[in-house]
């Protein structure tokens, strides 16, 4: 049996297009965190595994979700994610391998409908598929990852990710989780100076532009290197703000 879980918060605008690619799926789970849109009217043509539970951070989250599952399998999708038809039957072969205990699968990062294929965008793999009994989130609040134990292998077969839509969402996300990513850095005890941010954000956007070549992807690779550089440099900042606080707070007392 394989599960699919999805963890969703008012995505009725792209969450149609990824369950609806989850059809060759044997349980459809679905862990919405409060939805003020159409998102679960939509969910409900696709599944009755759905549960409305407080935001606890992605890995707790899809923890969550994962707990739920009932298959020996699980893919683990994101609302902004679609299986096309060739990974669907490569996915179903692969489950019934005993040699491994889950699978990395590349993903087709799109910016609007444009393939990004340079500056570290593909084939960008991830754990995504692996057995429910093997694996487990790690309860980072965001930037979450599987833990599998036994052997991993590969698909060939790109998932496709809706990542990025145009520069707007793409700033409404970068200071998300420039935020939930500084709140992650000071829970783990990572300390920050002056010179951080902008050290930090340079490396990056020199690493993803140039030498993992995003300017061959035009305009877009340079929007998205720049966003994700920017998005270092606002996280640190963010984090040294946070420090301030913290020790502002402790010299209160």
């Amino acid at each position: 049996m394989l599960s699919a879980i999805v963890i969703t918060f008012n995505e009725a605008e792209k969450i149609e297009k990824c369950l609806k690619s989850l059809k060759f799926c044997d349980e459809i789970v679905v862990v919405d965190s409060g939805s003020t849109d159409h998102t679960l009217d939509i969910a409900a043509r696709y599944t009755q595994r759905i549960f409305i539970e407080q935001w606890k951070g992605f890995g707790l989250q899809k923890q969550s979700a994962l707990e739920k599952a009932a298959g020996e399998w699980v893919l683990s999708i994101d609302a902004d994610e679609e299986v096309p038809e060739p990974l669907a039957e490569e996915i179903i072969g692969s489950v019934k391998s005993n040699l491994y205990s889950g699978f990395m699968i590349p993903r087709k990062n799109l910016y609007g409908s444009k393939w990004l294929r340079h500056g570290g965008q593909y084939p960008d793999h991830v754990l995504r598929l692996f057995k429910r009994e093997a694996g487990r989130f790690t309860d980072s609040v965001v930037h979450e990852r599987v833990v599998v134990e036994g052997r991993v292998g590969k698909l060939s077969n790109p998932i496709v990710h809706h990542a990025f839509e145009d520069l707007s969402s793409m700033l409404e996300k970068m200071n998300r989780y420039s935020s939930l990513g500084a709140e992650q850095m000071l829970k783990n005890g990572k300390k920050a100076n002056s010179f951080s941010p902008f050290i930090h954000a340079m490396a990056l956007f020199l690493k993803d532009y140039i030498f993992r070549g995003g300017f061959l992807d035009g305009r877009e690779g340079f929007n998205v290197a720049l966003l994700k550089s920017l998005g270092v440099y606002f996280k640190y900042q963010k984090l040294l703000d946070l420090m301030r606080n913290n020790k502002s707070a402790k010299g209160s007392f």
